[in-house]
């Protein structure tokens, strides 16, 4: 008897003890979405501004699109690996009656997206050294999108790249919240 008593109390102990580590990692993983949700709205409201509220109007380093917001038909983000080991997160517009589809997206290579290493370092050095280039010569061919002749020139789609991740899903964000309104902005990123 105090043999089962003595088994029951450590099952009742590891369960409380069990119970008290999975709340402490929930709420470490809720304040670490909380700090991403904040960041994010954050980023909305660095780059989206009020406008004519029957449109959405995105100016993206030069290039613009303009979609009517009663004409979107859908939006969605995805996440997927290139040839190459390229990780792509595309945002795509998709319009009521519209002959293209608007893809908006931010590419890097997949070592990026991994834990810090060796790879990571290298990438980061070929960046900075693209970057220094870009800027004594004047073009910013490293920012432009990357098609494939003739099947994405040709595919009726409307491309633009975005440098930077937290601008892509500041996009989206803004994107989103303009289709559940109806209430149009602007949004920038330069």
């Amino acid at each position: 008897m105090w043999k089962i008593l003595s088994i029951m109390k450590t099952i009742i102990f590891a369960f409380m003890l069990g119970s008290g580590f999975l709340a402490m990692a929930q709420n470490t993983n809720n304040t670490n979405n909380n700090t991403r949700q904040d960041d994010l709205e954050a980023r909305v409201k660095e780059l989206e501004t009020p406008s004519n509220t029957r449109f959405w109007q995105c100016n993206i380093n030069g290039g613009e699109v303009m979609v009517a917001v009663d004409r979107i038909g859908a939006i969605s983000k995805t996440q997927y690996l290139l040839d190459g080991g390229l990780l792509c997160t595309e945002v795509t517009i998709d319009t009521l009656g519209g002959q293209s589809l608007t893809r908006i997206y931010h590419v890097v290579p997949a070592t990026e997206a991994v834990a810090a290493n060796a790879a990571t370092k290298i990438v980061d050095r070929a960046k900075e050294v693209l970057d220094n280039t870009s800027a004594r010569s004047g073009s910013r061919l490293h920012e432009m999108v990357q098609k494939s002749y003739p099947t994405t020139t040709h595919a009726h789609t409307v491309e633009f790249r975005v440098m930077q991740l937290q601008d892509l899903e500041a996009l989206y964000s803004s994107l989103k919240a303009t289709w559940t309104s109806g209430k149009g902005r602007t949004f920038t990123i330069r």
